[in-house]
């Protein structure tokens, strides 16, 4: 009887798995960078139109506060998807993420689609 890692590395689900893994981690870090880009890009607007250096208090007000909560738990996200993806990776193929991958990348080249 086969074992669950070979199971897995017969199936391919596991290569699938991390790909999803890796692409979840990748979309959560884009939208963790969404909020403080988009502020740095109304500083620099701001700073464009008036000509010169836009007033910046010293301290966050609480709807900056509020708004680093999502980024926040964003980057948290896409750590633990990452991790996740390198976790299974070493279990299954016992080498890390993209290496696992890499492993894919001539068995997807030599498909061929016979319609």
């Amino acid at each position: 009887m086969k074992s669950l890692r070979e199971t897995l590395v017969a199936s391919h689900v596991a290569a699938v798995a991390v790909a999803v893994l890796i692409f979840f981690s990748l979309n959560a870090f884009v939208r963790a960078l969404v909020v403080p880009l988009s502020a740095i890009f109304d500083f620099l607007a701001t700073a464009i139109l008036i000509g010169g250096k836009p007033y910046v208090s010293s301290r966050l007000s609480a709807a900056d506060e509020l708004m680093l909560v999502p980024a926040l738990f964003y980057l948290f996200t896409a750590a633990m998807s990452f991790f996740s993806a390198w976790l299974l990776s070493r279990w299954v193929y016992g080498v890390g993420s993209f290496a696992c991958l890499e492993r894919y990348r001539p068995i997807l080249a030599r498909r061929r689609n016979h319609a």
